[in-house]
């Protein structure tokens, strides 16, 4: 096996990272041998051109292109539940994972322009003639939209005693472990906005009536006590995974030293003298 070839083989793997998304990685394994063994020929039969960077370069970019229309041939046969992201065969109308209904388009109709026809390589959120928006970036958009309509339906269930979060991010969940909750949601790396909207999230608990209480008062921890039931809010501990996805807690418990703590005022000093008044 000569420079090129070598070159080129080690190229693979980068080639399919940019042509593919998720939903088809089950197809990579194949895609990637056979583009392999598709440029064979042509490595022996140029790698004697390798010798300028340029020969390497155009040698590579033929690869990337060569193992997206393998992506795209793929991807005419096969759909992506919107639900649970798990790709299946194109004649199917449900998800035969989770039941959700599949939507009418392949993956690789969703990467044709509505507007110039253009096919896209597949991942392709705006076309590359023409700059429209395309099918499965939309299609991926709402359906994100619907599961994080989803969580905030639960909230209502599982934390009504709480104001809802109306602070942005994307792919919500919310977490019940049986004594807690933990609400989460996403900001795609945007570690500045995750940080301004927990702050905003702060002041929506405070305008509600959740405030600072007992022994060691912190805005990272507010209380409102409901019905005799004290009910909490942890922010201090929102990004101890990542920066930009803030995970925050709600319990019923009552700070260190109380809901209604009051400090002690200080002993006043006595002197000698006073014992004579």
């Amino acid at each position: 096996m000569g420079f090129l070839e070598r070159a080129i083989r080690r190229g693979v793997s980068d080639a399919v990272g940019k042509a593919m998304v998720k939903a088809i990685e089950p197809t990579v394994t194949d895609l990637t041998n056979k583009a392999a063994n598709a440029i064979d020929q042509a490595a022996q039969n140029t790698e004697q051109q390798a010798a300028c960077s340029s020969g390497l370069e155009g040698a590579m970019a033929n690869l990337e292109r060569s193992v997206q229309g393998y992506a795209t041939e793929a991807a005419k046969n096969m759909k992506v539940c919107p639900n649970c992201n798990k790709p299946t065969t194109a004649d199917k109308k449900f998800c035969p994972e989770c039941g959700t209904q599949l939507p009418e388009q392949t993956v690789a109709q969703g990467a044709v322009c509505p507007s110039c026809g253009k096919q896209n390589a597949i991942g392709t959120k705006f076309c590359q003639d023409c700059g429209t928006k395309l099918p499965a970036a939309i299609q991926e958009e709402q359906a994100q939209a619907d599961r994080n309509a989803a969580v905030m339906a639960q909230w209502d269930a599982k934390l009504p005693q709480y104001p809802k979060w109306t602070c942005g991010g994307t792919k919500m969940y919310i977490d019940d472990y049986g004594t807690h909750y933990i609400f989460g949601a996403e900001f795609n790396g945007n570690a500045t906005a995750a940080g301004r909207a927990v702050s905003e999230y702060r002041q929506v608990l405070l305008q509600n009536g959740f405030r600072q209480a007992g022994e060691y008062p912190s805005v990272e921890h507010l209380y409102k006590r409901i019905d005799g039931v004290v009910y909490h809010v942890d922010t201090e501990h929102c990004f101890d995974g990542d920066s930009d996805c803030p995970s925050i807690g709600f319990d019923k418990s009552e700070p260190r030293g109380g809901f209604n703590y009051v400090k002690p005022e200080p002993k006043k000093k006595t002197s000698f003298l006073d014992l004579f008044k």
